[in-house]
């Protein structure tokens, strides 16, 4: 079939005119009246030319024929119960014709369009929905140029490839708001430093994070969504029936580094995740973390994203390993050589107090191996203010001589939430991810990172080698009860050759 981009009438126009008894058919029905009466009205001329673009179908055709043509379908076939039979359309519709399909665009039946149209609570006309079609081409044919045919033809009001669905905008890329992974001097971790050392992104190392409320469908979590990402504790269930905390978590860990959203601190590392609690035992933490310690091997991490509240009078929260079983499971995983981190709790405890926890904490039990985390003041930002100041102890986190080392307690840009971008439930992003939650995790991708390296260079450390590392290498604190250093992982590689 021919174009008829410069060719006007055209055979098929021809063909179709003396079938149109009518002397002054508009070739573009009136719009609506617009919002301002004073405002001049600029109608568009139908295309002479289609030029698809990306977001065009080139199977579907979107037709419109003019107010009161009285066009319809009659079996597989179009005609005018006004102006008779339609040739030109019959020569794209009929069994030759490059149309292999057609019917009403808007799937109603005519009573329903007529009682719409009645419903009209305004003077304004109504668009006459009768007089729109869905044409299928077939395969092979060139849409483009039926289109023009059908634009050619005066009872054709606008002819156009039918939409494809628009991609949301891209996320942008937030991963300049992450400062916690700033050098020691910006009071970050230095994370971008030990990314440029084998194996400082954690590739070759295992990290699982025991909790719950994940999105394992969020956009920049895709390492959810791999097989064997999930290590189940019984069948998973999530007391608060949300999934933005979990996501949180994994987002400063391992989100993708894509150019969109956040990057993980550690995102070349293997990502795990092992519910809390589940259908057949509910809160279930201490086999949470031996079946977690069943699936590693040394040199792994598990994340424990968990608080415990204290005994009666001083029951603020506090570590979770307050919990005797969930001890004995800690020590169980930091025995095989698992590095385990857990958060500190934000209940302004101090684990020193003899007669609420005993001496050493938890309970005068032995040392578990792992590492306690306590929450710290952030860099202020652009958009995030926090009024402690850096390094020194948020007023919430618990604190003493058993927490280790420390990291940011606000303003912390991560996946989840959505208070800082909100592109559907899979793209929610947060600038304000606090508390021991937010600070364990940057320890935990310090951990990562120190162990992916070392495993580079031939050794693997043991947990309480990892946690005297961080501690004697870290960024000091500056005031407040005791919540340890900031890790400064620049300084941790370089004390790695003697260990």
């Amino acid at each position: 079939m021919r174009s008829i981009a410069h060719s006007r009438p055209t055979l098929l126009l021809r063909a179709l005119l003396p079938c149109l008894a009518f002397a002054a058919l508009p070739a573009v029905a009136a719009a609506a009246t617009p919002t301002n009466p004073t405002a001049p009205q600029v109608l568009l001329p139908k295309p002479i030319k289609t030029q698809l673009g990306r977001y065009d179908s080139r199977e579907f055709i979107e037709v419109k024929f003019v107010d009161d043509s009285q066009v319809g379908l009659q079996g597989s076939r179009l005609s005018s119960a006004k102006f008779g039979r339609l040739a030109a359309l019959e020569s794209l519709t009929g069994g030759a014709g490059p149309v292999a399909a057609l019917e009403p665009l808007f799937r109603a039946d005519a009573a329903t369009l007529q009682a719409l149209a009645k419903s009209a609570q305004t003077a304004q006309p109504q668009p006459d929905l009768s007089q729109w079609f869905r044409l299928r081409v077939k395969p092979g044919q060139d849409i483009a140029r039926v289109i023009d045919e059908l634009n050619a033809m005066s009872i054709v009001e606008t002819a156009y490839a039918a939409p494809l669905p628009v991609a949301p905008p891209a996320t942008p890329n937030y991963s300049g708001n992450q400062y916690y992974k700033l050098p020691a001097a910006q009071s970050g971790i230095d994370s971008e430093y030990a990314r440029t050392q084998p194996g400082g992104n954690g590739a070759g190392v295992r990290v699982l994070d025991i909790e719950y409320s994940w999105n394992t469908n969020h956009e920049d979590l895709s390492k959810l969504r791999l097989a064997g990402a999930r290590i189940n504790n019984g069948t998973p269930s999530d007391p608060f029936n949300d999934n933005n905390h979990g996501t949180a978590v994994l987002g400063q860990l391992v989100a993708d580094n894509n150019g969109i959203g956040v990057t993980g601190l550690v995102d070349g590392a293997s990502a795990h995740i092992t519910n809390a609690m589940n259908t057949e035992r509910g809160y279930d933490p201490a086999n949470a973390i031996l079946t977690a310690a069943n699936a590693l091997r040394a040199g792994d991490v598990i994340l424990i994203e968990q608080q415990a509240a204290g005994p009666s009078g001083c029951s603020g929260y506090v570590p979770v390993e307050w919990i005797a079983s969930v001890h004995a499971a800690i020590v169980t995983a930091t025995n095989k050589g698992i590095h385990v981190v857990q958060a500190g709790g934000n209940g302004n405890m101090n684990l020193d107090n003899t007669s609420c926890f005993g001496s050493p904490f938890p309970a005068g039990r032995a040392d578990s191996g792992s590492i306690i985390v306590g929450a710290g003041g952030a860099r202020s930002t652009a958009w995030c203010s926090d009024g402690t100041g850096e390094r020194a102890k948020q007023s919430f986190s618990t604190y003493g001589s058993r927490v280790n080392v420390q990291a940011w307690g606000r303003c912390v840009t991560t996946t989840g939430y959505a208070d800082l971008y909100n592109g559907g439930a899979n793209a929610y992003y947060t600038k304000t991810f606090s508390g021991t939650s937010s600070a364990s995790p940057i320890v935990a991708s310090a951990v990562v990172a120190l162990s992916g390296i070392a495993k580079q260079r031939g050794i693997t450390l043991t947990p309480r080698q990892m946690r005297d590392l961080l501690k004697n290498t870290g960024t000091a604190q500056t005031s407040g009860g005791n919540i340890g250093p900031l890790p400064n992982l620049r300084a941790a590689i370089a004390q790695l050759g003697t260990l």
